[in-house]
């Protein structure tokens, strides 16, 4: 997967509060583990999206503070920092730790705005979700060109 880093398995600030949109793809990949969408997925205005339990992903273990589904997390948990904000588009969010780490890696970056389009587009068959294509693909072409300035800058990691 594109955003893979060990740090990442133990932040976990994106399972705090998280506003995940499940697709029907992520729905059936985790029921097939065995898992009732009724204990993990609830409607939350215009999408399904993952539960929280106490502030955090329903998934999130507070004893270990391990994804207790990492092998088979929803695409969105994939993809992140990378998401896509209405009237802003494409962007890393600066919640996440590793942002600035994730700029200095294009491939990985490209490889991730490639899975992003696929993801927007199924919401909007999905969900009759409107991306905005024109906000993407600026957005887009000003993420890959930050990246390329930043990639002879030494990533910080945390």
């Amino acid at each position: 997967m594109v955003f893979e880093h060990t740090f990442c398995q133990y932040c976990l600030r994106c399972c705090i509060n998280t506003e995940m949109i499940l697709l029907r793809s992520d729905i059936e990949r985790i029921s097939r583990y065995g898992f009732d969408p009724t204990h993990f997925a609830e409607k939350r205005g215009r999408f399904i999206k993952l539960k929280n339990v106490d502030n955090h992903c329903v998934f999130l273990d507070p004893q270990s503070r391990r994804c207790t589904i990492y092998e088979i997390r929803p695409l969105g948990c994939r993809l992140y920092p990378l998401i896509y904000v209405e009237g802003i588009g494409v962007t890393l969010d600066s919640e996440c730790p590793l942002s600035r780490y994730w700029m200095s890696r294009c491939d990985e970056l490209e490889t991730g705005l490639k899975q992003l389009e696929e993801f927007l587009m199924r919401l909007e068959i999905e969900y009759r979700y409107r991306v905005d294509w024109r906000l993407f693909n600026s957005s887009k072409a000003s993420l890959l060109s930050m990246c390329k300035d930043h990639r002879y800058l030494s990533p910080s990691t945390p």
